[in-house]
């Protein structure tokens, strides 16, 4: 099972969701699973939550389940986990765009423009093979 860090500088709007059941996510379940998330409040594991990123897709609206919630520093670091297949495979095509975006900005502060295009060639060359897969 594999999370990935989603970038702090493109913030997730997270609300919980009542009365949301998932299947069960097994240990041996492999690849991308979820993201991880650094947020200001602390999180109950087992809790379910509604994410946006109004930033990369107006659109984009998935719930997950909160696998763990550790303190750090001023803030959490929370787990969001997708048990549902095509929710995952959702979240791991928005976060791979998030990625770029977040490649571009860094660009950007070390003087560099970029437009998407360009900073997607530059991330898919140097990132793109260490990104977990999704494995069914």
């Amino acid at each position: 099972m594999e999370f990935v860090a989603h970038p702090k500088d493109l913030p997730l709007d997270i609300k919980i969701v009542e009365d949301q059941s998932f299947p069960t996510v097994g240990t041996e379940r492999l690849g991308f699973v979820g993201i991880t998330y650094l947020a200001t409040d602390p999180y109950l594991a087992g809790t379910s939550v509604r994410i946006t990123l109004e930033e990369i897709d107006p659109h984009f609206c998935v719930t997950g389940r909160i696998a763990w919630c550790d303190k750090e520093r001023d803030e959490y670091r929370i787990a969001i986990e997708f048990p549902v297949e095509e929710d995952c495979y959702c979240v791991r095509m928005i976060e791979q765009l998030s990625q770029i975006e977040h490649y571009r900005r860094q660009a950007k502060h070390q003087g560099r423009r970029l437009n998407y295009n360009e900073a997607a060639a530059e991330w898919i060359q140097q990132f793109a093979a260490s990104f977990p897969a999704f494995t069914l």
